[in-house]
């Protein structure tokens, strides 16, 4: 007499398939964004733009607003302490930025499978619906690593070009380690976002608007300190801000504890509370400074709570989809 009972199914074979088809589907969604030049011109073009406005109009009217507070004791800090400080500061703005406008344009690939109905294709394989959605977002994170790492690179050598590079190893890889993050953190919030847009040009007109704003919302043309209260505690609510504020104590706080002890307490310690205000080393929301502890909580939160709502929003578009 026959058995009846089926051959037991290959878990081992299931999960290299599956393996495979991520790994094949994550290049694939890489290789669109990085053989598009154009694309990835435009991810950097905020940065571009960053860099110019500092080099022809903010670096030299911080240079000289700092130089005009410390009055007769400027005397008293080296110049490249001071040039150290604004460009540390350009640098983090720099930072900030490319992590999502690289995410941006690394995403576009989604809403461009929706408007050609590449994914019914994709849906209609048997490849994982959660297995796509996977590959979308490691592609994307690639992406962005690879750009933002380029800038982070090209950032270290301009500090050390201009003689105002003050980072130990330690900074360096701390760095390293925020721009993943960032990365992982943009790539995650816009997904959520961008599972609702089906059409190219609806996604390049959101995309203009959030590299306009992503400038201002990490203080990039300008410190956030310079606005009001309320305006500082809905733009540092943004998680993208949180992240750069991280980045920003790195690249600032060596400067500024230099010129700090060339003045050697004759200020009081006045130069040292000020400028950590003005140029955003403690981000202030609702009224109260925040430190780093609470700015890499919040960062991990705001990407768990944006992951379970990608779960959600990927099983609500499943079903509809059905």
């Amino acid at each position: 007499m026959f058995s009846s009972t089926l051959p037991e199914r290959d878990w081992v074979t299931e999960m290299t398939k599956t393996m495979n088809s991520y790994r094949g589907l994550t290049a694939r969604n890489a290789k669109v964004f990085l053989k598009d030049k154009t694309a990835i011109f435009f991810s950097m073009l905020t940065q571009i733009i960053i860099l110019g406005l500092f080099l022809l109009f903010i670096k030299n009217s911080y240079v000289d607003g700092i130089n005009d507070a410390l009055g007769a004791l400027k005397d008293t800090i080296d110049k490249a302490d001071i040039e150290a400080l604004v460009n540390s500061w350009m640098i983090s703005g720099v930072l900030g930025t490319s992590v999502i406008t690289a995410t941006m344009s690394a995403l576009a690939v989604m809403v461009s499978d929706r408007q050609e109905k590449i994914d019914f294709d994709l849906n209609a394989s048997s490849v994982k619906g959660s297995v796509i959605v996977a590959s979308y977002f490691s592609g994307a994170v690639i992406c962005s690593l690879i750009t933002s790492f380029f800038l982070l690179a090209f950032g270290l050598a301009f500090l050390a070009a201009t003689g105002t590079f003050l980072l130990t190893a330690t900074d360096i890889l701390m760095l390293v380690g925020l721009v993943l993050l960032g990365s992982v953190s943009a790539t995650i919030i816009l997904m959520a976002i961008i599972s609702f847009f089906k059409k190219d040009s609806s996604y390049s007109a959101f995309g203009v608007l959030v590299s306009t704003l992503v400038g201002f919302i990490v203080g990039a043309y300008f410190p956030v300190s310079a606005l009001g209260e309320t305006t500082q505690t809905i733009v540092n609510l943004v998680p993208g801000a949180q992240i750069t504020g991280m980045m920003r104590e790195i690249l600032v706080s060596p400067a500024i504890n230099n010129i700090d002890k060339a003045l050697d307490g004759l200020d009081g310690g006045q130069f040292k509370t000020t400028a950590e205000q003005m140029f955003c080393v403690r981000l202030n929301i609702f009224g109260s400074e925040i430190d780093t502890g609470f700015m890499m909580l919040y960062s991990v939160i705001a990407i768990v709570v944006f992951f379970v709502l990608n779960i959600v929003l990927f099983r609500f578009t499943s079903k509809r989809k059905d």
